[in-house]
């Protein structure tokens, strides 16, 4: 899957699914409908980190998660679901926000799941933003101190998102109201990002 139009970002690596952190941050929206439409800004000390920085840091990328998600049924659903739909409505989030993961998501682990591959390293990432380099050139001037540091918070959100345990690639616990809600939009690579088979998918 290679797109040169898109431009890759790497300004991920604020934090992983940050479930608690967004909780804080959507129970302080007033008015879901304002938030994504700019009308409503949210106080950066929702957020319950002790450096003003760490704060400042955190609700600019949660705010811009959120504004990437852009739904806000999924928004009202993240207030009243358990732990396991909250983070599956994050990931949907960041893989929206950041193409580089939804890729990440579709070109190396849908393969290694389809080839009974189970296993999975920092060095996995790693070795896709390399090739990744080749067709954008966006990416070219990150170091290499970044480029671990991005594989080891990418295998952190899916650990935290329960799809790695132990470096092991499994499937997770999913929502069907979740998917479908993401159906309606056209996104229905999410359902290849969380490892569905077609018997799967049909039942949503």
């Amino acid at each position: 899957m290679v797109d040169v139009k898109i431009k890759y970002s790497i300004a991920f690596t604020a934090g992983a699914l940050l479930t608690r952190e967004t909780e804080a941050f959507i129970s302080a929206i007033n008015n879901i409908d304002d938030f994504l439409e700019g009308k409503e800004t949210i106080d950066f000390n929702v957020i319950h980190v002790n450096a003003e920085s760490s704060k400042k840091r955190l609700k600019n990328e949660i705010e811009k998660r959120l504004l990437a998600l852009n739904n806000e049924n999924l928004i009202n659903r993240f207030a009243v679901s358990d732990i396991n739909s909250k983070n599956l409505i994050l990931f949907y989030g960041i893989c929206k926000c950041y193409p580089i993961i939804k890729h990440f998501m579709l070109e190396i682990i849908l393969n290694k799941w389809q080839n009974l591959d189970f296993e999975l390293e920092v060095s996995d990432f790693k070795n896709f933003l390399y090739r990744k380099m080749d067709f954008h050139p966006e990416l070219e001037k990150i170091t290499e101190k970044s480029i671990s540091k991005c594989g080891q918070v990418v295998i952190k959100m899916l650990v935290d998102l329960g799809m790695v345990n132990k470096n092991k690639i499994q499937k997770i616990q999913i929502s069907n109201s979740i998917i479908s809600e993401c159906n309606k939009v056209g996104d229905h690579w999410y359902m290849d990002v969380l490892l569905l088979n077609d018997i799967e998918k049909q039942e949503i």
